[in-house]
């Protein structure tokens, strides 16, 4: 409880410090200079990704999913993900809905780890070249010193190996993850079986990524703005650091994030702020009373 609060009001001061800096004058005025056609462009893109993790879901879910209740159920998710930090709302949905199609609770924890395991494979995939062509990935190495880290981090491995080893709470967390972990491993081998499955898998996510891409690329081009498409990828992958806040949706701090990132591309602060509320808007904030009364008509037909 304290780290989330602790957390909320971390993101409350930066997203006042950044509004300070890029003056309220200048976003109201930036705002009044959106390009209508751009911001249909940016809700229209992001139909894309909903279709990319229905696809993903099905393609790593070890029963048949009916395209319709699958859709539901996304849309649910993005409900679920406002009222728990991290993304935990959208996975554990997913993980109810599958166990309510007859998947048993560690297999579905299980494929939902596989999508996000795979989601997360397929981004890194797209922006490790963009970020190794940039050149920023040496520069941060340059600053980084390679013994030190190394010996941080099997310090802190060694200390957490020693807590899941020596206390009663630890061991039974070693026992649910090894379980979820084979279950995952079970999804994958189950989505890579046939090629027909682990094309679905790599399709969906790469809509995912794709789609979230052009819409960013659409909400930035909505202010008279322009950058590389490789660029914003870059962005869109490092704004998942978001989804490590202990705040439900990553409210606030998912914008500052995604407005300091397009800053340090060049966007002046209150253009770079206006794309970012807005990509926020089309990409999450719409879609939580679509997805509010997906839940609801889900949990009523008993399908979470």
């Amino acid at each position: 409880m304290l780290i989330r609060v602790a957390a909320v009001v971390v993101v409350v001061v930066a997203l006042v410090s950044f509004v300070r800096t890029a003056g309220v004058a200048d976003l109201g005025a930036v705002f009044g200079t959106a390009d209508p056609a751009w911001v249909f462009a940016a809700v229209a893109v992001f139909l894309v990704p909903l279709l990319g993790n229905v696809l993903a879901l099905r393609a790593v879910a070890p029963v048949r999913l009916p395209w319709g209740l699958t859709t539901a159920a996304q849309l649910a998710g993005a409900f679920g993900n406002l009222v728990a930090p991290a993304n935990l709302g959208g996975m554990a949905t997913n993980v109810r809905f599958l166990h309510r199609r007859g998947v048993a609770t560690t297999g579905a924890a299980g494929a939902v780890g596989a999508a996000q395991a795979a989601a997360v494979a397929v981004t890194v995939s797209l922006a490790l070249p963009g970020l190794i062509a940039s050149g920023r990935l040496a520069g941060a190495g340059a600053l980084v010193s390679v013994p030190v880290v190394t010996i941080v981090v099997l310090v802190l491995l060694a200390a957490a190996a020693a807590a899941l080893r020596c206390t009663a709470t630890g061991r039974r967390w070693t026992g649910r993850v090894r379980s979820v972990a084979a279950a995952t491993l079970t999804a994958f081998r189950l989505a890579l079986a046939t090629p027909g499955r682990a094309g679905l898998a790599l399709a969906g996510n790469l809509l995912v990524t794709l789609g979230t891409t052009a819409a960013l690329a659409a909400a930035v081009q909505a202010f008279g703005a322009t950058r590389s498409f490789g660029d914003l990828l870059l962005v869109v992958a490092g704004s998942a650091l978001a989804g490590v806040l202990p705040v439900p949706g990553g409210a606030g701090g998912a914008e500052v994030i995604l407005a300091a990132q397009l800053t340090a591309l060049g966007l002046q602060p209150p253009v770079a702020l206006a794309a970012a509320v807005l990509h926020r808007v089309v990409t999450f904030w719409s879609r939580v009373p679509v997805g509010w009364f997906a839940f609801a008509r889900l949990r009523r037909a008993g399908h979470l």
